[in-house]
Formats: structure tokens, C-alpha cells, sequence
């Protein structure tokens, strides 16, 4: 090996070894406290306090450990955000310069409360009249104009973050979400949170993580993926993050999310991806907090799951399950459905609804100031096909309801079935209706539904009951004869047509009407909606086609013209 390969080896090593022994001799562990502080204190604002123990470690890289930290914002009386640990790994050379840049940050035990920010005022509308909900309406629209107007005057993340961060770690640490109406606050455990390349550059950030929402019913969250923030823009970009949920439905639930948020003007587009115990939903939503619909969402899902309503809120999957039932003469919600703003286009191949399976479910709504409209809701059930239109109105005090549509092609036996009801009838069903109602309850509601409902069925049977013989052994009986005939244990009807008028909370059958060989029967009654209740007459006429059943079922004259 000649002298100058040998130089360009040794050289560099010396000047490793006597950097490492020369260091010390300018930086002591004070002096990196002291520009670590100052350091926040410049970019932040924020009073670094330390009550324990400061270690400096040389190798790897320079290091400074702390024990016992707190950090106090602006105007806090109290520090905001104690750490039981605080690990920073520092770049050498910036360091003999004189500035800090941090290469990893561990952080262990970190506990901050996050006090609320300032939120307008939740109006309470239950107790308003007609005119001030008139009033509170547009009201509304010209503060959400203005807030909208606004936007972008300050800056949504002022992060004061000039310290770019290689490694970001953070074990053990609990997060307490203030509430501005001093309700408890809401609890995140973070057990363990990791993101490389902490900037807000735009460069890509890695993430990785899981933490915990302890309650009585405690939900775990995983989440890995890379986002972008964009400081200058107010731009944060999700290039593909995927969070698993364990703890809010029976099984896990996991969430594909990616798209862009602007910041300052607090809106966001993104394109779901969601699956939970064979359920998989796709689709896109986007949040615009001074925009109308506030939400406007486009999903489609393979089958419909409960599970699913726990993203719309903590108790919309079982919540509700386990309150007590409503009575029918408890005000209706007007006040919570008066705060929707929403838009929103479902399509489902396969949703279970009480029982009852309905295929290509697509449902259309718009839902502002407490009016609910649907545009449009289709879809085959019992193999028939469902059409359907409505409006809720929840604008006033008194609600109203219009709702018209049609099911076609209904099997009745599949029906009968899906109510736990014997096969008493088979054949098809078509329903076609338009109602109207209005009240401050369900009950009134239910009480004021107005309107017709026609019935027709086609090739229908009913099971075990044999009408025509029945008939026979009447008629039989008044002609002193026997019956010699076997007669069939189904009833088959020719027709059978029914109008239903709904009015003063009744359903009166006005008529129904029955087409058999040789019999016609029609049929008035009343069906009380709320104790359900039922009251009918029915009337037979006979004629000379029953003869042709039996010799001894045959009529006179007289017989055939009673009713």
C-alpha cells in the first residue's frame, strides 16, 4: 500500500477520533439544553421547563435525554404537555454551528390537554316559532357565506415546525380533548405513534401507529400509511392511509382513505375503501364546512351492515338498540335532524331489513333544515320491484309527509315467509300508494295519514282453505242433498283487487273485491293503525256456475240474487 492510499485512509479516522475527543470540549450538555430551548422557544413560543435529570450521549450521534419535561404555550398558566422521558437525537455539524437540527425525537409518557377551540354557539331550535326558524334558517346560510368568505384570512396550520424532524417517536402517551362545555373529555391513548420525515414541505410523511379510546366499551385504531403537509398551500394530501378499528362492531372494520383536505377552508375530498366481515364498500365523500351539503357522499357496498352506522356516530350502531323505546307521543327529533346537511347516493347489492331481503337497493336523498327528500329509492324485494318517492319536512313545528310509489310483481309466499307467517297464499301482488300526514309526534303522524292504497293480486291461491266447498255444503245443505263431488282444499281466485283509503287513522277497505268460479265476494271493514284493531263484513254472491261443481251446489233464483 503506498503512503497516499495509506493518508487517505488514516486522515479521515483521526479526524473521527479527535472530533470525539475534542466535543466535549465544546459542548456540554448545558449548552445543548440551552440552545434546545431557545430554539423553541424562537419557532414556537412555548417555555421548555426540565425537573430532571439531562444526560448527553455522544455515540451513535449526539444525543440529549431528558427526564421530567414540561411544555407551556402562550398564556398558559400551567404547562399543557408534560413527558416523563424526552430522547433528542442531533445532527453534528449544524450543532458546532450553533443551530439544532433534530434527527429523531422519542418522546415516553407524554400527557397534553388540548383545550377546545371556540365554536359557535349550538342553537337550540325545539323551543322556536315558525317565524324564528324562518329566520334562524337564513341566518345560517349568511354566517355559513361569511365563515366561507373567510377562510384563508389566517392560516389553519400555523405550526410553527421549522425544525424538521428524521424520526419521530412517541410511546405511552395520553391526550385529553378538552370539551368547551365542560362535558369530560375525550380520552386517546396513543400506545405507540411513529413518522419518518416530519415536515411540512410536502415531502412525504410515513406514519405508523395504534392507539386506544378507553371506554366501557374500549375501540383499538391501527393506522400506516404517508401523508403530505403542505404549510404554505393549508394542504394536507392522504397518498394512501389504512386504518383498522377493533372495538366498534362485532368485527374489525378496515378503512382505505385517500384524497386531500383544504385546511383552511376546512373541506376534504376523499375516496373511501371499507371491509368488515364480508361487507366492502367503495365510494367517495366530501366534508365543506361553509358549503351546502355540508357532507356529499357517493357509496356503494356489496351487502348492508349495521357495523357500518358506527362511522356516522359513537352509539348509531347499538346506541339506540339499547335506550328504551320511544312512546308514540314523544315530540319528534326536528332539532338534531334541523342540524343535517347532507347528500347522499347508497347503492346496495343485498341489505336485510327486518326481515325482508332487498337486491340493487339505490336510494337518493338530500337532507337541509329538516327537510328530508327522497329523490328516489328502487330496488327488488320478495321479486318484485319497489319505486318509491318521498319528503320529510321537519322545517316547522309541525312536520308534514308526502310519499308516493309502487311494488310490483310482489311474491306473496316469500313475503308471507319473511314475517314468519305459514305458506297460507301464494301468487303476486301489486301495491301502488300516495299519503300525506303531519304532526309533532309518531303518533300523530300515524293518526294523520291520508290517502289511497290500491291492491291487485294476479294467480292467486290461498293455502288449506277451500271456500268453493264450504259454499257447496251450505248451498248442499238448503237443497237436502249430499255431495258427491271431491273438491279441491286450495281456493283459487280469478281476481282480487282491495282499495285502501287511510284517513282519521284508520285504513278502511273500500271495497275489497274476490272473483271466484260461481262466487263473488266483497268486503268492508276498518283497521285502527295505532291499537291495530280490525273490523270487517264481508258479503257473498252466488251463482249458477256452482252447479257445475257438484249437482247438489247448484242454486235457485232466489239464492243468487241475495247478497
Amino acid at each position: 500500500m503506498t503512503r497516499t492510499k495509506a493518508l487517505l485512509i488514516v486522515a479521515p479516522l483521526a479526524l473521527t477520533v479527535l472530533a470525539l475527543l475534542l466535543l466535549p470540549l465544546f459542548v456540554d450538555k448545558d449548552k445543548l439544553l440551552e440552545l434546545a430551548s431557545a430554539a423553541i422557544r424562537d419557532q414556537t413560543g412555548a417555555t421548555l421547563t426540565v425537573g430532571g435529570p439531562v444526560e448527553l450521549a455522544l455515540i451513535p450521534r449526539i444525543g440529549l435525554s431528558l427526564a421530567d419535561v414540561s411544555l407551556a404555550m402562550p398564556g398558559e398558566e400551567q404547562a399543557g404537555l408534560q413527558v416523563r422521558s424526552l430522547q433528542l437525537g442531533l445532527q453534528l455539524l449544524p450543532l458546532l454551528s450553533g443551530r439544532v437540527e433534530v434527527h429523531t425525537l422519542s418522546l415516553d409518557g407524554l400527557t397534553s390537554r388540548i383545550a377546545a377551540a371556540e365554536q359557535e354557539a349550538k342553537i337550540d331550535s325545539s323551543g322556536m316559532s315558525d317565524a324564528q326558524l324562518d329566520a334562524f334558517y337564513l341566518q345560517r346560510r349568511r354566517f355559513q357565506a361569511e365563515a366561507g368568505a373567510a377562510a384563508g384570512a389566517e392560516a389553519a396550520l400555523a405550526l410553527p415546525l421549522a425544525l424538521n424532524v428524521q424520526m419521530l417517536r412517541l410511546t405511552d402517551a395520553r391526550l385529553e380533548l378538552l370539551a368547551a362545555d365542560g362535558a369530560p373529555p375525550t380520552v386517546i391513548e396513543v400506545q405507540r405513534l411513529e413518522a419518518q420525515d416530519l415536515n411540512l414541505d410536502a415531502r412525504p410523511i410515513k406514519l405508523q401507529g395504534k392507539l386506544r379510546l378507553p371506554a366501557e366499551q374500549a375501540i383499538d385504531l391501527a393506522l400506516q400509511g404517508t401523508v403530505r403537509l403542505n404549510q404554505q398551500r393549508q394542504q394536507l394530501v392522504l397518498d394512501g392511509l389504512e386504518i383498522e378499528l377493533i372495538g366498534i362492531a362485532a368485527d374489525p372494520l378496515k378503512l382505505q382513505v385517500t384524497g386531500e383536505a383544504d385546511l383552511n377552508r376546512r373541506a376534504a375530498d376523499l375516496q373511501l375503501l371499507l371491509e368488515t366481515a364480508g361487507t366492502r364498500g367503495e365510494g367517495s365523500l366530501r366534508y365543506a364546512a361553509f358549503e351546502s351539503p355540508q357532507i356529499d357522499a357517493t357509496l356503494h357496498f356489496n351487502q348492508f351492515n349495521p357495523a357500518l352506522l358506527a362511522l356516522t356516530g359513537p352509539d348509531a350502531a347499538g346506541g339506540a338498540a339499547q335506550q328504551p323505546a320511544a312512546s308514540a307521543d314523544d315530540p319528534l327529533p326536528l332539532a338534531a335532524l334541523r342540524a343535517i346537511d347532507t347528500r347522499a347516493d347508497l347503492t346496495v347489492d343485498s341489505a336485510l331489513l327486518g326481515g325482508h331481503l332487498i337486491q340493487n337497493l339505490h336510494l337518493a336523498l338530500r337532507a337541509v333544515d329538516g327537510v328530508i327528500r327522497i329523490d328516489s329509492l328502487t330496488g327488488q324485494v320478495h321479486g318484485g320491484q319497489l319505486q318509491l318517492q318521498g319528503t320529510f319536512d321537519g322545517k316547522h313545528n309541525s312536520a308534514t309527509v308526502a310519499t308516493s310509489g309502487a311494488l310490483n310483481g310482489l311474491d306473496i309466499a316469500s313475503a308471507l315467509a319473511a314475517t314468519e307467517v305459514g305458506p297460507i297464499a301464494t301468487g303476486q301482488a301489486n301495491l301502488e300508494w300516495q299519503l300525506t300526514s303531519a304532526g309533532r309526534s309518531r303518533g300523530e303522524l300515524m293518526a294523520g295519514l291520508n290517502g289511497p292504497i290500491k291492491l291487485a293480486t294476479a294467480e292467486l291461491v290461498l293455502r288449506d282453505i277451500g271456500i268453493e266447498s264450504m259454499l257447496c255444503r251450505a248451498v248442499a245443505l238448503t237443497n237436502q242433498e249430499n255431495l258427491t263431488a271431491t273438491f279441491p282444499t286450495d281456493t283459487r281466485f280469478e281476481a282480487l283487487t282491495a282499495d285502501i283509503q287511510l284517513t282519521d287513522g284508520s285504513a278502511l277497505l273500500r271495497p275489497l273485491r274476490a272473483e271466484l268460479p260461481g262466487l263473488s265476494l266483497t268486503g268492508n271493514g276498518r283497521y285502527q293503525l295505532l291499537n291495530q284493531d280490525f273490523d270487517a263484513t264481508f258479503k257473498a254472491r252466488l251463482s249458477p256456475e256452482l252447479e257445475s261443481l257438484d249437482r247438489a251446489c247448484r242454486v235457485s233464483k232466489r239464492l243468487t240474487a241475495i247478497d
